[in-house]
């Protein structure tokens, strides 16, 4: 991933505002602390940075935005931010035949799909006014969303399921089934994954009067019938409760059913309640922030994490919102900042989503009847379109988002990382397929600290870039500048900040992986027909990738990918 050598802070229809480039490294610096990584030891894959994504087309209202502004908040939220994945809580489709008020059962039967009793109208805004326009810059990892909700959604299921048990068991994987095909059949999509539930037994209640044993029966039966409607890939994100640890108790109740687990892909979590140590702005900087994480958070997470492990499944940290500031103060860029770094660290979680990836003003007044966009409660919304102001503002929680995703790639690893300095939090992760390290560091502390990083287990290259925010802007390219040696680096982070830097690996340490060909080329914006011979000796060899290795750079490419290869080779 390349990147200009300036970054917009507020993206408005009217215009755009850039922050220029700063130092990497000070010879003055005082305070010095100590970072060290070791690329040898390996965490969590990450799956990526998200949100529940919403198109902000509004049923009797239409378009919230304009074409300029979404435009604008598109960029923002997948180009600038780079979300790559999250969940399409704005594209479920409605058992009713027209509106909400209209909210009924298609037909009796649930094994025959009455398409008029279901409205489509949320699946194809989505479609068409965010999965087309983000697609192109690289949204493609989402997680399809046609949760049980026996509360808001689908009432009627509440009176099948007091008078028949197994017929609302399937009357609830019938709505997941007409999802599912909805989407394969009318745009070609089908996801790995599926968020079956949002809060079931406890915040939302969804399931409104449920309990455990519920959900693993609703697991099982919707499973079971994905399968047999031809869906033998899909596996289900649960259960997605309002605190780790109901989460934990419900996941563990699924997870100890060996029918219920083959259909689990993924265990899901919030870390609510709302005022909680992660929720709250004010409460992750007094904790964590101070140097003092909270010790039954942090055990909490823990036996999430080791639930995960043994059975091997990926956790993810679902939602957040209501940090009760507001959504534009640094104190919300630097406390999720924090709170990332928490919730990779001690629940290993491989993907972090924000509670949305947008909101307008006439969102705003149509849900809320008021005009306050930038409400405490809106402050884990990504992105913020004014309608009036006419302009579109990254959050501080999309500055904290991209301090990481737009820095660390799906299948990068999260790789051991200690500070001297309790108020300075870092996190490492090794890109293999770029053939990077990327560090984030956190400095809590009030004073500067000047940063001496030493590295294990790789060799960096001769420059190292990264971007850093203060109270004084977001994003703040760092000037390029050389590492103190092939394993040794420096920087100086401003006092309450958040830092991120990326280096290559030397290219002669770059290991090349098993089964892929090896070509080294020093890049000098020609193309020589020693270097096109090679490339076609190396992809007409067999080999299926090719690992290419350039001045300060070394990637891993599929074979198939010729045109990147050849961008990044030629320029």
């Amino acid at each position: 991933m390349s990147f200009a050598r300036g970054f917009v802070v507020l993206s408005a229809v009217t215009g755009l505002t850039w922050l220029p480039a700063i130092a990497g490294y000070s010879e003055g610096a005082s305070n010095a602390a100590s970072v060290a990584v070791d690329a040898t030891v390996h965490y969590q894959t990450m799956e990526g940075f998200g949100a529940k994504h919403e198109s902000l087309v509004i049923d009797g209202i239409g378009d919230t935005l304009s074409g300029a502004q979404r435009r604008q908040a598109i960029d923002a939220i997948y180009q600038q931010v780079h979300l790559t994945t999250g969940d399409l809580d704005g594209g479920n489709l409605l058992e009713s035949p027209g509106s909400y008020a209209q909210r009924r059962n298609d037909n009796d039967d649930p094994f025959a799909i009455n398409w008029a009793g279901f409205q489509t109208f949320r699946a194809d805004a989505l479609k068409t006014k965010v999965l087309d326009l983000a697609q192109p810059v690289g949204f493609d990892d989402y997680v399809l969303t046609q949760r049980v909700n026996v509360r808001w959604d689908s009432p009627w299921l509440a009176g099948i399921r007091s008078a028949d048990r197994d017929r609302y068991l399937n009357e609830a994987a019938e709505q997941v089934i007409a999802a599912e095909k909805y989407w394969r059949d009318t745009y070609g999509i089908s996801t790995t994954y599926e968020l079956l539930f949002n809060e079931p037994l406890s915040g939302n209640g969804e399931l409104a009067g449920g309990t455990v044993g519920e959900v693993v029966d609703l697991v099982k039966r919707v499973g079971a019938r994905l399968r047999a409607e031809g869906f033998p890939n899909v596996k289900f994100v649960v259960p997605n409760e309002e605190t780790v640890t109901k989460s934990l108790q419900t996941a563990t109740a699924i997870l100890a059913d060996p029918e219920a687990r083959q259909f689990v892909g993924v265990i899901g979590y919030h870390p609510y309640p709302y005022g909680s140590t992660y929720a709250s702005v004010a409460k992750i900087l007094s904790t964590s922030g101070s140097g003092v994480p909270n010790a039954a958070d942090i055990a909490a997470r823990q036996q999430l994490r080791d639930l995960g492990a043994r059975y091997g499944l990926p956790v993810w940290m679902t939602e957040v919102s209501h940090g009760d500031v507001d959504p534009r103060s640094f104190d919300a860029l630097r406390a999720r900042a924090v709170h990332i770094h928490d919730e990779l660290e001690y629940a290993n979680a491989a993907a972090y989503f924000a509670i949305l990836n947008m909101w307008s003003t006439q969102a705003q007044q149509a849900h809320f009847g008021n005009q306050n966009l930038f409400a405490p409660q809106n402050e884990s919304t990504v992105v913020f379109i004014d309608s009036t102001a006419n302009t579109v503002t990254i959050s501080g929680m999309g500055y904290a988002i991209g301090h990481y995703a737009r820095w660390i790639g799906q299948g990068a690893v999260r790789v051991q990382a200690g500070s001297s300095d309790a108020l300075l939090l870092v996190s490492a992760f090794r890109d293999a397929r770029q053939g990077r390290t990327v560090l984030v560091l956190i400095n809590n502390a009030a004073s500067e600290r000047r940063v001496n990083v030493t590295l294990s287990g790789v060799t960096l290259g001769n420059a190292l870039n990264g971007e850093q925010s203060t109270s004084a802007g977001a994003w703040q390219p760092l000037a390029s500048f050389a590492p103190l040696s092939t394993t040794d680096f420096a920087v100086t982070v401003p006092a309450r900040s958040v830092t991120t830097v990326s280096g290559h690996d030397a290219p002669d340490s770059m290991p090349t992986p098993s089964g892929a060909g090896r070509l080294d080329v020093n890049c000098d914006g020609r193309v020589s027909a020693a270097d096109l011979s090679a490339m076609e000796e190396l992809i007409t060899s067999g080999n299926e990738q090719v690992c290419l290795s350039t001045t300060g750079s070394h990637n891993v490419y599929d074979v198939t990918d010729l045109e990147a290869l050849i961008v990044e080779m030629f320029g």
